[in-house]
């Protein structure tokens, strides 16, 4: 019996192994290959963004309790989009750009619905992602300025990585010599080679103007920084079982998704654009599950019944004044 309890025991290090392999593996294929070259109007995304964003706030309704998860969901989505509506306005921000109808359906005429709900897809793993990375769990009770500063600028810096890769292949177009003759705002989802937004005056990243990169850490990093200000003085009530290492994995899952999904995303014209995602995305996804996996052995790998412990989800930070 004690021989099978100890090969039982190993089991969840075999299975960590086996998905990290699998993992390198299919990103390795990716930037091998270039992916499949696979074009935007094939990605549904009037299903996978509402989906992703439907799983993030369900989890965080789990693990944080109603009122963290809805200051969060409804901090992401307007102050997101008030910097797109800004941004998208009057070009600054990120640069002059403007979004075609590749997306669907637009508020004010101006921004996709997607878009605020892609911000706030993101914006839940990368906090989690950086909890984990700085603190050894999910939330933090951290309550001084400047520990929340350095946690909304490294989280700002995660969100961004994202960015790096998928907004090269959402802005791609194929008009010579950057002229924007071949393109229109009445452009229609599926339209072959159509971006869903065209930036005015395009940069040196495969197109994108460097501002646009700065813009994402200045809007990442408001939200972050205000939420954190909040989520001093709301409850932390996880629900039954959220305290399992297999439960808190799965934002951090899904920030691995979206970075597999760049990794296979885009044109032949733009493929060395496949080397980005593993690195910018995969390197604090990997850390932030390794740490997770190695790390936080106290926590039970599967959720257990009746088992509600707040605390065991912050005890790796302390909290400061």
């Amino acid at each position: 019996m004690g021989a099978i309890t100890s090969r039982l025991g190993r089991i969840p290090a075999a299975v960590w192994l086996i998905l990290t392999l699998l993992t390198i593996v299919l990103f390795y294929v990716g930037i091998r290959t270039g992916g499949f070259n696979m074009s935007l109007e094939r990605i549904p995304w009037g299903i996978l963004v509402p989906a992703a964003a439907a799983i993030c706030l369900g989890h965080s309704f789990m693990l944080l309790g109603w009122k963290r998860a809805l200051t969060l969901f409804l901090m992401a989505v307007f102050i997101s989009f008030a910097f797109e509506f800004v941004g998208e306005s009057t070009g600054m921000i990120f640069g002059p750009y403007f979004y075609t109808h590749v997306l669907g359906w637009k508020l004010f005429d101006r921004i996709p619905l997607l878009i605020p709900l892609a911000w706030y897809m993101m914006f839940y793993p990368s906090y989690i992602i950086t909890n984990l990375i700085a603190e050894g769990g999910p939330v933090s009770r951290r309550t001084a300025i400047v520990p929340i500063i350095w946690l909304s600028l490294l989280s700002a810096m995660v969100m961004t990585a994202w960015d790096l890769t998928m907004d090269p292949v959402m802005s791609y177009h194929p008009c010579p010599d950057h002229s924007l003759d071949c393109l229109t705002k009445k452009l229609q989802p599926g339209e072959v080679g159509h971006p869903a937004w065209v930036w005015v005056d395009p940069g040196p990243h495969f197109g994108v103007p460097l501002e646009n990169f700065r813009g994402w850490l200045l809007a990442s990093f408001t939200v972050f920084f205000l939420y954190r200000l909040v989520e001093r003085r709301l409850p932390l009530d996880p629900a039954p079982g959220m305290n399992s290492r297999f439960m808190i994995a799965i934002p951090v899952g899904l920030y691995a998704g979206m970075a597999l999904i760049d990794t296979w995303l885009g044109y032949p014209e733009i493929e060395d654009v496949h080397l980005i995602s593993p690195f910018v995305m995969g390197i604090p996804a990997f850390f932030a599950a390794f740490h997770l996996f190695a790390n936080r052995t106290d926590l039970p790998l599967y959720p257990q019944q009746g088992e509600v412990v707040a605390a065991t989800l912050q005890d790796r930070a302390e909290v400061k004044p």
